[in-house]
C-alpha cells in the first residue's frame, strides 16, 4: 500500500499563507474539509473537496479575539461544525453554521458559544446531538458533555472521568462506547465508557499507563507507555488503536489493544502490539525546533479488503501508512513527506520555531470516497489516494 498525492492547498486568511494549520476534519460525505489554526494564527477554513485534485477554499472565518481554533469537527447535521478555542478568549468552543439555518458555505456565522474556560479537543457524537470536550487541565475532571440539539444554545450536561489532562475522545456508535485518552495528571492512560445513553457516560474499563514501563526508561522502539494522545476502535475487529505523543526524549508509538479480539475486553484492555514511526529517533530535550519530530500524532483506521491499515500524520515523518492486519505485528509500510511547495510560503515567526517541514498534524480517511485528507502545519492541506502495490 502506498500514498499517491492528488492535490494540495495552502489556505489563507487576511494575509498571504504563513503556515499555522492544525486539525483537519472531513465531512461524512467527503464533500468538505474544515481546517483549524494554531502556531500564531486564528480562525478556521472550509475547503471544497469536490475535485480532490483541486481543493478550493470556500471561506475563512476569523476569530476577533485572536485565539487559535486548534480543533475543528463537523457535526452529523449538514451545515454545522465546531471549533475549539484555547487562549486570549473567554470561550470554550463555538458552533459555526455554514448552511444549517443561518449561514452558508461562503458566509458562515457563529451561532453558539460556550464560555467556560477552554477546550483542547472536541468530539461530536456521530449520530446524536451531543458534544464531548476535553479541557486539558490538570485540576478538573477529564471531559465535559454538552447537549447541542439547539446549536444556538448549547448546554452543559455533566463532567466525567478521573481528574487530569484528558487530551482527546473517540466514540464508536456501533459498540456504543467512548474512549478518553489522558496525557497527564492523577491518571495517565485510557478510560472506556458505555454511551448507550450518549449524554450520560458510564465507565466500564480502563488501562493505567502508570503501572507499565515508562518511556523514560525505554530505548527507541521498545514498547513503553506514556502521554496517551489519540485513538480509534477498529470498525471490524475488537481492537482499540492508541497513539502516544511525546514532545521530547523517546518518541511515543502506537499501541494495539485487545478489547475482545482474544483475551481482552472493554473492561480489561490488553496491549498486544506496538510500533513506532519509520525513522524514529531520540528527540532533543531542550531544542524547541526538535519538539514532537518523531512522535505519533492524529491518525485514522483504513479497512481495505481483508487487510487493515492506519494512515497517520506523524509530525516530521509526514503522512505514514501502517499495516495493522496482524495486530501483534503492526508496522509502517510507506510515508509521504508533506514538504511540498514550501518555497511559496513564508512561515510566521511561531511556525518557524518548529524547524523545517514536514510537520504533519492530522490524517483523515474518508471511506465514502476512499480519500485521505491530511494537514501539515507548514504546508497546508493534502489529498491522497491509496494505491495497492
Amino acid at each position: 500500500m502506498v500514498l499517491q498525492k492528488v492535490g494540495q492547498l495552502q489556505p489563507s486568511g487576511n494575509e498571504a499563507p504563513s503556515g499555522g494549520y492544525s486539525e483537519v476534519s472531513v465531512r461524512a460525505d467527503g464533500k468538505y474539509a474544515v481546517v483549524g489554526s494554531k502556531w500564531g494564527l486564528s480562525g478556521s477554513y472550509l475547503i471544497d473537496l469536490g475535485d480532490p485534485a483541486n481543493p478550493k477554499q470556500v471561506h475563512y472565518l476569523d476569530n476577533p479575539d485572536d485565539a487559535p481554533n486548534l480543533d475543528v469537527k463537523f457535526d452529523s447535521r449538514d451545515g454545522l461544525y465546531y471549533r475549539a478555542i484555547e487562549r486570549h478568549h473567554p470561550g470554550n468552543f463555538e458552533i459555526v453554521d455554514y448552511g444549517h439555518e443561518n449561514g452558508s458555505p461562503a458566509n458562515p456565522t457563529v451561532v453558539g458559544t460556550i464560555s467556560e474556560e477552554k477546550s483542547h479537543n472536541v468530539t461530536p457524537h456521530p449520530t446524536e446531538p451531543v458534544l464531548y470536550t476535553v479541557n486539558y487541565r490538570l485540576e478538573t475532571n477529564g471531559f465535559d458533555v454538552y447537549g447541542v440539539n439547539d446549536p444556538t444554545n448549547p448546554n452543559k450536561l455533566g463532567e466525567y472521568g478521573p481528574q487530569g489532562a484528558a487530551h482527546d475522545i473517540t466514540v464508536d456508535p456501533e459498540r456504543e462506547v467512548l474512549c478518553c485518552f489522558y496525557q497527564a495528571g492523577e491518571f495517565i492512560g485510557i478510560v472506556i465508557y458505555d454511551v448507550s445513553e450518549p449524554w450520560k457516560p458510564s465507565e466500564i474499563g480502563r488501562f493505567d499507563y502508570l503501572e507499565r514501563k515508562s518511556y523514560s526508561t525505554a530505548q527507541v522502539g521498545e514498547e513503553a507507555f506514556g502521554s496517551a494522545h489519540h485513538g480509534h476502535f477498529d470498525p471490524r475487529r475488537e481492537l482499540l488503536l492508541v497513539g502516544d505523543e511525546r514532545p521530547q526524549g523517546i518518541p511515543g508509538g502506537k499501541h494495539v489493544f485487545d478489547v475482545g479480539w482474544k483475551d481482552g475486553s472493554l473492561s480489561n484492555p490488553i496491549p498486544v502490539g506496538f510500533t513506532i514511526s519509520p525513522n524514529a529517533q531520540r528527540m532533543a530535550e531542550d531544542d524547541f525546533a526538535e519538539r514532537f519530530d518523531w512522535t505519533g500524532h492524529h491518525f485514522s483506521i483504513v479497512p481495505w479488503g481483508e487487510r487493515t491499515f492506519i494512515v497517520s500524520a506523524d509530525w516530521h515523518e509526514g503522512v505514514v501508512i501502517y499495516d495493522i492486519t496482524d495486530p501483534k505485528n503492526p508496522n509502517p509500510v510507506d510515508r509521504y513527506p508533506t514538504d511540498d511547495e514550501i518555497d511559496s510560503l513564508t512561515p510566521n515567526d511561531t511556525v518557524a520555531q518548529l524547524g523545517e517541514p514536514p510537520m504533519a498534524w492530522t490524517a483523515r480517511y474518508d471511506a465514502e470516497r476512499e480519500l485521505v485528507v491530511a494537514s501539515d502545519t507548514f504546508t497546508g492541506l493534502y489529498t491522497f489516494k491509496l494505491v495497492t502495490r
